[in-house]
């Protein structure tokens, strides 16, 4: 990646999205783009379509999912994989069809930081 590279993190509020984000920003990448989850449902295949193509990002790092602790996954699991699912599917093939030269794709509903009690 070019530090001028138009790059498009996907939930950058979350631990593990906040933390590549502070890495892109040290590392001098200039043109990094954000949307929340109210600017842009990654389970509306239509929105995200549509961002892509206005957007057109050359790398994409996914890093959002529905989250929750162990008892919210446990609970809710049936929610969790099915909006975890589309959201998905609807940015993997997106980063395809208007073609992102690369996709990191980091796949988890329940993660804790290494020295949590």
């Amino acid at each position: 990646m070019n530090l001028s590279s138009k790059i498009y993190l996907f939930y950058h509020r979350g631990m593990v999205g906040s933390a590549i984000k502070r890495k892109l920003e040290s590392k001098g990448y200039t043109n990094l783009i954000f949307r929340t989850h109210k600017e842009l449902d990654l389970t509306n295949q239509q929105a995200v379509n549509e961002f892509f193509e206005r957007e057109n990002p050359e790398y994409v790092f996914l890093a959002a999912a529905k989250v929750g602790g162990i008892l919210a996954n446990s609970t809710y699991s049936a929610q969790f994989i099915y909006e975890n699912l589309m959201i998905e599917a609807n940015v993997i093939h997106a980063a395809y069809r208007y073609g992102v030269i690369k996709l990191l794709f980091l796949v988890s509903s329940c993660i804790y930081p290494k020295l949590a009690p």
